[in-house]
This record gives structure tokens, sequence and C-alpha cells, in this order.
């Protein structure tokens, strides 16, 4: 890791862009492309710290994570609610891969990711025979065991002896990402090997908070079937989840078929939300063919793996009746809260925010909710918008009071509801909402197992409609205000003369 702190002036900045370009070179990177990166963020921190109190001094941190550079920016000047425009405009030309940005208590911090030759480096199919499902059985015995490090190339070539390249989840054909996030302790599995040294099952899972996980890559090679390898995996990964202390888990079954919303139900999960327009087209192979006409949408479920403890959960009436219909019916101690006496919450909300340029979705992640909580979202809304987003997700504390009154406005920015998630945040509960570039779903390829999906998934499209209108409608009335205005001024004109 190179760790060096610069003025916050024009050559300070120059020795911080040409640290960043001679690291990233030396990691096989574009150094070009990250000085660039660097002299911007940098540029943009010099105009927050031009109020003569903060210290002028910038921080950088450049270092390896395996597939990617991270290269993290600090300073104490003005608080950010989002990554600087001109760094977001060079992003929709794919010049990093990701950027985060956040203000903590002791500054802000900024983040760029650019992709390493490495990050690009895709499962080798030339010699990989994508077996039928009618493949004959194998009699071999495996070994079931934890997912290690070193094992990311069998399970990409395991994904690919299965589906070819139909797999909804395009990280599963990338074997240096999955041993990036193994050596980071951010993925978790159990595995079925054989004899011969090939993966033939896997169950897994993802941390996407401190106590919460999301489960899913699930396989079986055709030639292990009928053995009960999945269930066998699927309970050792559970246990051992409970074992080390996980709150919660979440699945994504797809609503183009109905197969894995069913086993989600079998297991007891309750359907939580809707994540509309979720990632690109895929194709796929099997129970439905051909490739998707649009951004492909999921469900979501949650379990809960531990005694949820008691919680009130507030937020703005327009995403009540969502919050009504999850929670009926559950154990997990939680009540809406009705009426807000006290209005003494902050002045000034605090998000982290980030971006995420392959798949064209910016998330935010309210961390305080002050009184000018809708404005600050207007303005890192506006900004990914700009940069070419086609979904922005919008996490916020479900259990702050102030919620319901500073947020009532939330919908007439264009954001619906999508999921709610009991303990995804450090504050506690999450109402997670999504504005779409593109509010017309397609739901003549949803599938639904039961009622309560097909129930809870209209709902979700319905509200992403309404406010996707909201917009239209407001720019549509400030126009017919501007021509009534204008007439009214020619009559009193006339008037006068």
């Amino acid at each position: 890791m190179l760790d060096v702190t610069a003025l916050a002036d024009e050559i300070g900045i120059t020795a911080l862009a040409a640290s960043a370009r001679s690291v990233t070179r030396g990691l096989g990177g574009d150094g070009d492309a990250a000085g660039l990166l660097v002299r911007l963020v940098g540029d943009d921190a010099r105009n927050r710290l031009a109020g003569g109190e903060e210290e002028p001094k910038l921080i950088m941190q450049v270092e390896s994570l395996g597939t990617e550079v991270s290269i993290v920016m600090r300073d104490r000047g003005a608080p950010v609610v989002g990554p600087p425009e001109t760094l977001l405009a060079l992003l929709a030309l794919g010049v990093a891969s990701r950027v985060d940005a956040r203000h903590e208590f002791n500054g802000n911090v900024i983040e760029v990711r650019m992709a390493l030759p490495q990050y690009h480096s895709i499962v080798e199919g030339a010699n990989i025979e994508v077996l039928a499902g009618d493949v004959e059985l194998s009699t071999e015995e495996v070994e079931m065991r934890p997912l290690a490090k070193g094992d990311a190339e069998a399970l990409t070539q395991g994904i690919y002896r299965c589906y070819g390249w139909t797999y909804p989840n395009p990280d599963f054909y990338y074997p240096d990402r999955i041993e990036a996030s193994l050596a980071a302790g951010k993925r978790i599995g159990y595995v079925a090997v054989s004899p011969s040294g090939e993966m033939v099952a896997h169950w897994g899972a993802v941390w996407i908070g401190p106590s919460i996980v999301e489960t899913g890559g699930t396989f079986t090679d055709p030639r292990f079937r009928r053995r009960g390898l999945a269930g066998k995996l699927g309970d050792s990964l559970l246990e051992k989840l409970r074992e080390i202390g996980v709150q919660g888990r979440l699945r994504e079954p797809v609503l183009t078929h109905p197969a894995t919303q069913h086993i989600a139900i079998q297991d007891g999960a309750t359907f939580v939300g809707v994540r509309l327009h979720d990632h690109a087209p895929f194709q796929q192979v099997g129970i439905t063919d051909g490739l998707l006409t649009s951004r492909a949408s999921l469900t979501v479920a949650y379990s809960s793996l531990q005694p949820l403890e008691p919680m009130t959960v507030w937020v703005p009436a327009a995403y009540e009746p969502f919050l009504a219909r999850i929670l009926n019916g559950t154990d997990w101690s939680r009540s809406i809260g009705q009426g807000v006496s006290k209005q003494d919450w902050p002045e000034q909300s605090r998000l982290a925010s980030g971006y995420d340029t392959d798949e064209q979705v910016g998330e935010i992640t309210v961390e305080v909710i002050g009184a000018d909580l809708c404005d600050v979202l207007d303005a890192t809304m506006t900004q990914y918008r700009h940069s070419g987003a086609e979904v922005i997700r919008v996490n916020i504390p479900a259990n702050d009071p102030a919620l319901p009154v500073v947020g009532a406005g939330l919908p007439e920015l264009g954001l619906g509801f999508s999921v709610y998630v009991p303990g995804l945040l450090e504050t506690g509960d999450a109402l997670i909402l999504e504005w779409l570039h593109d509010s017309e779903i397609d739901t003549s390829v949803f599938n639904y197992a039961d009622e309560r999906v097909e129930t809870l998934t209209k709902m979700v499209v319905a509200q992403a409609g309404d406010v996707g209108m909201l917009g239209a409608r407001q720019r549509r009335r400030a126009s017919r205000r501007a021509q009534l205005f204008s007439g009214l001024a020619g009559l009193e004109a006339e008037a006068l003369r």
C-alpha cells in the first residue's frame, strides 16, 4: 500500500497524481487514468477546503484489491454528499469501475476503483463441455467442504459446465473477482468436489451488511443430481452462518419463473420487496428461453437466523402499506410508528454514495437523517442521472422517528418502495427506495409462486409508475404556469398603453 500526505495546492495535487500514476502502472493498470482521477478528486477537495479553517491537506492511499486498484482520498473540507461531478463524467466513459463518497467524523473519504487486467479475465470455456440435463448420473463419491482460497477457478468452471454462458449472475464467470472476494473475507460457501478435483455443487453467501448476507450461487452438476447435495451444502452453510452470528439472510428469486420463489417459500422466507430493473438483460436457457428484452427484475426474500430485537419502524405515509403487508404474519417484533410529536432532528443529513459503472446503478446510504434530507438526496440523484444511471437505490434508516416527516417528499423525487430489510444497516432496519430511468415495467414475463408474491410485486410496480410520472407532471405544470404568466404579462402591457 502507498500512503502519501500532501498539501491541497497545485504542487501537492501534482505530486499525488504522479504517485498514483506510478503505483497503478506498476500494478498493471492504466497509470495515466489514475493520475487524472486523482487530480480531479484533488481539485474538488481544494475547492471545498477554501473556507480558511480546515486543514488544507490531502491523504491518499493506493493499494491492490486483487482485481482492482483502490485509490482513497481523504480531506477535511466541506462535507461531500456524492462524488465530484467531473469524476462521474469520466465514469460514464469506463475510466473507473466504481466510485464511493462519504463523510466521516474526521473528514471526507472518496474512493475510486480501477479495473486491473485480471478483472476482465473470464473463465476459459473452450475446453469445458456444457452438460445436458439428461446426462448419465455418476456413482463417484464426493467430498463436501467449505469453499476455500484457490477454489475460484474450479467454481467458475462448475458454473460454466452447468449453464454455459446463461447463468444470471455474471460475476461467477470471473475467477479473479471471486478469489479477491474470498481473500477479503466477503464470501463464504460450501462445495462438493469429485475425486478428479471438479467442483460439482456449491451454495454460498456474500456479506451485504454488518450482519446480513445474501445467499445464492447455487448449482449442482447434472451428473451428481438426485443426491440432495444442494440441500446438504445449504444446511452446512446455514449452520455456519448461525454459528458466526449472522442475523439474517437475503435471497433474490427471479421473476421470470416461480421455481426459486417456491424454494424460498418452502424454506419459510418472507418476501420483503422487489428490485425492479436490477441489472442488464441476460440470456436464459431452460425454464424460459431467450434474451430478456429489458433489465431484469428480482424479488427479495428474507429469513431471520437469530431472534430479532423489538423495534419500531418509521416510514413516510406513502410506503406504510408495503410495510404493513410485509410485517403481517411475521414474528419479527416490529411495529409501525404512528404520530411524530418531537421535531429535534439534526439540520443536516449525512450520506455515503457510490456508482457502479458496469450496471449503471447509483447507490446512496443515508447515515444521518436531517431536515435537509430531500434536498441532499435530490442533489446527489441529479448527479447520477446526468451520469446515465438506469437505477438509483437509496438505503434509509427505518427506525428514526424523523423519517415520516422529513422524508414525506421522497415520492416527489421519483423514489418508489423497493425493499425493507431488518438489521441491514449499522443503525438498524433499512427502507430501500428506487428511482428508475424507465419506470414502465414489462410484467408480461413475470411469473408468481403465489398470491403474496404477486400482490407485493404489483404494488411495487404500480408505485414505480406513479412516482415516475410525478416529474413529468411537475414539468408540465411549470410549463403551463409560464404560459399563463406570459399571457397575463401581455394583458398588463396592453392595459398600460
